[in-house]
């Protein structure tokens, strides 16, 4: 269906997606979490969708999938800070 060297640009880019996702989802925890989560969170979307659909680095779906849900709490994390800083005041 889809050519070796598609299919090897495919893996690749899912692979690095899943990575770039997860560092951003965990410096969203620290700090920027809203920016970097919502980010982290696209990313990892758009990982896991490459995945799916061209069934390559089957491996890295756990990794992509974990960078989403913390884009998921990075950004309630910080919705959550803001209504309580707001509330408190």
């Amino acid at each position: 269906m889809y050519s070796p060297e598609v299919l090897a640009a495919k893996e690749k880019e899912a692979a690095e997606e899943a990575k770039q996702a997860l560092i951003m989802s965990l410096v969203g925890l620290a700090c920027f979490g809203f920016i970097l989560g919502i980010l982290a969170f696209r990313k990892a979307s758009s990982a896991i969708e490459t995945i799916d659909l061209y069934q390559v680095a089957l491996d890295k779906r756990g990794m992509a999938s974990v960078a989403k849900v913390l884009g998921i709490v990075d950004i309630i994390g910080w919705v959550a800070l803001i209504i309580a800083r707001f509330a408190l005041a």
